[in-house]
C-alpha cells in the first residue's frame, strides 16, 4: 500500500507541480523582474532572491500548517512523519545551500534556498492535494 502510495506520488508530482506552479510562477516572475531592472549587479540577484525565498518561504508554512492539520485529523504517526520530514528537508537545505555558496560563490546563499523553497512548497502541496484525492 505504501509503495503505492509513492508510486502515485511519484506519477503525479509533474502534474501537481504544474498546478501548484500558478502560485510559485508568480514568486519566479517577481523574482525574475527584479532581476530585470537590476542586471548584472550580484547584490541585487542576492536581494532579489531574498525576497522570493521569502514568499515562498510563507507559502510553505501556509501549505505545511493545512498538511500537517489534516494529517492530524486522521493519524498522529502520520503527521509527526511530515514534521520529521520537514525538519530533515530544512537541515538538508541549509547544509546543501550552505556548500554550493562555498563552491558556486555567494549568489548561491541566496539563490539556492529560494529555488528550493519554491521546490518544497510544490511537493508539500501535491501532499495536500493527493490526500484530497483518496491516495
Amino acid at each position: 500500500m505504501l509503495r503505492l502510495h509513492a508510486l502515485s506520488i511519484g506519477f503525479l508530482l509533474p502534474f501537481a507541480l504544474q498546478a501548484a506552479a500558478v502560485d510559485l510562477n508568480d514568486i519566479s516572475t517577481r523574482y525574475e523582474d527584479c532581476i530585470r531592472t537590476n542586471p548584472q549587479k550580484l547584490s541585487a540577484a542576492a536581494v532579489c532572491a531574498e525576497g522570493a525565498s521569502e514568499s515562498a518561504k510563507k507559502e510553505m508554512n501556509r501549505v505545511y500548517q493545512r498538511l500537517y492539520l489534516k494529517l492530524q485529523q486522521t493519524s498522529q504517526e502520520d503527521a509527526q512523519q511530515l514534521e520529521n520530514a520537514q525538519k530533515a528537508w530544512l537541515i538538508y537545505r541549509n547544509e546543501h545551500c550552505d556548500m554550493l555558496g562555498k563552491y558556486d560563490g555567494s549568489p548561491m546563499y541566496t539563490i539556492c534556498p529560494m529555488k528550493l523553497n519554491i521546490d518544497r512548497v510544490a511537493e508539500l502541496q501535491l501532499l495536500l492535494d493527493s490526500g484530497d484525492q483518496g491516495f
